[in-house]
């Protein structure tokens, strides 16, 4: 025992050395340690397209984060990640983060791969089908899963696949094929996920399991598997059956380099098409007749014309427009993200997300406790004025982890707050149902919130970003008791500040300005009124102009030297700007410049915005110069040599 225990021991010890090694560290800040893995994280995440890890971008990177560690050591130092509000702000945040980043980790990442790598493959297959309807009872999908279940048997015991089909499936079109239903590729339609799962599991010239989807229930085949053939672009002119001699005809013109757009404006009987050049939409496998689709998809290269073919709408002149490349998995991700989350294969991965975890925790549940509680209930259960017994029951009804116990009265408790879930059930549906889909619910519930409590374990990324948000707050509360709470408050040190760099704060030269407007005269007037306001001040202008209506009106303004409102004025008293009138030419417009006004120095009243704001760029410098010379800083320049390109 001895033996084995220090067998354990050192086993760790050379994980311990060998984690090490992978992930040194790369700093010290007082008694805090920063990883290569933390730096390159965030050093990633903010620079983005240009964390090239040059030289001088690691340099100056780790000059601003080196400042930033350094306030968070010092706000620990000061115990501000004990402050409950605080504590109560990053769990609510990892709240809200915890269920997304786990559904987007292990839902939505696995579907998205997945689906990629299915796509990339068609498969064929034949199918034996019983229709179901999609809310049916649970026992007419028991009689239909019978069904199935006798056809497997007979399968079997040797009974052909293609004899089956046209013996017990009730898909008449595939039927009288032998079950046979062609080529089909990822994603199928919503409610036939596992109907896909199937396909691209299910080994070529075997046979599945019985499968549900939202028509009914089926046993598959596959028959054979190729490479995808995607999507293809391609124009093509329509000739009626019986004229085979003009199509050859047609065909060898285009080959000989005649105009196929005009080929199909002049015969194709396709008017869909045919005005504009025979180009038919982007399509992929089963939009169109089987030999249209492969005489388009066996054309190699763009531009190419194949021999006519015939379907049942006539003979086909195909020529290959394009054949896009399937999407790089990034542009993939971004068009099917959105679109993923909304189909039922999302509800059946995070059902087998709760059931991989229930496995992993080994969940263990009591069914005789629930057994109990189920029988204790009555109808009042479907109604808003159920409530537990009083008496609470603490006898255990599942747990996770071993450690993690969940009670009867937990359970109770649930109900009792889901009053709509419970609402929802027919009166006439078993009560025993009613608390298993419940019990169901509270278990998937509990095994999701078990989970995302062991997050910072399983992924580090999660652990790095609630470090990130953590530290945030800590950088947020510190600075505001150093920088900004004081930048505001210390009324002496701002007025002391701003006496040492009063001179950056100056009032630019400026012209105190009248702004002329003329309305509703024409050209002379407006020019008569110019005049007058060149020679003589605005005192008399009233009495001049505006006896019988006020046709001119003045504004006073103030702009400074170089402004584009007085581009066109001479900088100096009495300067006028040139007359402008507007589009219908009865309104004019002109500015005087009164007095000009000379540079002066702001007060602290009139610059107090930017004094605060430089007072709390020079504070925030003279903490981290405090902070260097109070809290030790070690960087390992070998471990940052390393990391350079």
């Amino acid at each position: 025992m001895f033996y084995r225990l220090i067998s354990f021991v050192g086993i760790v010890f050379f994980s311990c050395q060998l984690f090490a090694q992978n992930d040194p560290i790369l700093m010290r800040v007082g008694n805090s340690e920063v990883k290569v893995s933390e730096f390159k994280y965030i050093y990633e995440k903010n620079n983005g397209a240009d964390a090239d890890y040059s030289e001088k971008s690691i340099n100056d990177y780790l000059d601003l984060y080196t400042k930033f560690k350094l306030k968070v050591e010092k706000a620990k130092e000061l115990r501000l990640d004990t402050i409950s509000a605080l504590k109560t702000e990053l769990d609510g945040y990892r709240r809200q983060l915890a269920s997304s980043y786990l559904i987007d980790k292990e839902v939505t990442d696995f579907l998205l791969k997945e689906l990629y790598s299915r796509m990339g493959e068609d498969v064929e297959f034949a199918h034996i089908f019983i229709p179901v309807p999609e809310n049916t009872t649970h026992i007419v999908k028991e009689e239909a899963k019978d069904k199935l279940r006798e056809v497997k048997s007979k399968l079997v015991g040797g009974m052909k696949f293609e004899d089956a089909a046209k013996e017990f499936s009730q898909d008449k079109s595939s039927a009288t094929k032998g079950g046979q239903m062609g080529f089909f590729t990822a994603k199928l339609p919503s409610g036939f996920y596992a109907l896909e799962t199937a396909l691209y599991t299910t080994p070529i010239g075997q046979v599945s399991d019985i499968i549900e989807t939202r028509i009914g229930f089926h046993i598959i085949k596959v028959l054979s598997k190729r490479p995808a053939r995607g999507t293809i672009e391609v124009a093509h002119i329509l000739i009626d059956p019986e004229k085979a001699k003009l199509a050859d005809s047609i065909y060898n013109a285009a080959n000989a380099g005649a105009d196929f757009d005009k080929l199909a404006a002049q015969y194709s009987v396709d008017k869909n098409t045919s005005k504009n050049g025979g180009k038919l939409p982007p399509f992929g496998i089963n939009m169109y007749d089987k030999i249209f689709e492969d005489a388009a998809f066996r054309i190699t290269t763009n531009g190419q014309i194949a021999p006519p073919v015939m379907t049942k709408s006539g003979w086909h002149i195909i020529k290959r427009i394009n054949k896009p490349a399937q999407d790089s998995y990034d542009i993939f991700i971004r068009k099917m993200k959105s679109q993923i989350n909304k189909d039922q294969r999302f509800d059946a991965a995070k059902i087998k997300l709760v059931e991989d975890i229930k496995k992993a925790a080994g969940y263990k549940q009591d069914k005789f406790e629930l057994s109990k509680f189920t029988n204790g209930l009555n109808e009042e259960f479907y109604s808003y004025k159920w409530s537990p017994s009083p008496v609470a029951d603490d006898k255990m009804l599942f747990s996770l982890g071993g450690d993690q116990v969940y009670k009867i009265s937990d359970f109770a408790n649930f109900c009792k707050k889901n009053t709509k879930t419970r609402l929802k059930y027919d009166k006439s549906k078993p009560l025993y149902e009613t608390v298993d889909e419940l019990f169901n619910e509270y278990v998937n519930e509990s095994a999701m919130a078990y989970e995302e409590k062991n997050l910072e374990v399983k992924y580090p990324d999660f652990k790095s970003l609630m470090r990130e948000y953590e530290e945030g707050i800590l950088l947020f509360e510190a600075t505001k008791i150093h920088v900004w709470d004081k930048a505001n408050q210390d009324t002496t040190g701002i007025k002391s500040f701003f006496e040492n760099v009063k001179n950056n704060y100056i009032w630019p030269e400026k012209a105190g300005v009248t702004e002329v407007k003329i309305s509703d005269v024409d050209k002379d007037t407006a020019e008569k009124i110019y005049k007058f306001v060149a020679k003589d001040d605005f005192s008399k202008l009233d009495k001049k102009f505006n006896k019988k209506k006020k046709i001119v009106a003045t504004n006073e303004a103030q702009y400074e030297k170089g402004s584009k409102e007085l581009a066109s004025l001479e900088w100096k008293d009495g300067a006028m700007s040139p007359l402008q009138a507007d589009p219908s030419k009865t309104t004019y417009s002109f500015l005087k410049i009164k007095n000009l006004i000379p540079s002066r120095s702001k007060t602290l009243s009139e610059a107090r915005g930017y004094v605060v704001a430089d007072y709390q760029d020079y504070l925030e410098k003279e903490w981290i110069k405090s902070l260097t010379k109070e809290i030790n800083v070690v960087i390992y320049k070998d471990v940052i040599h390393a990391l350079k390109k």
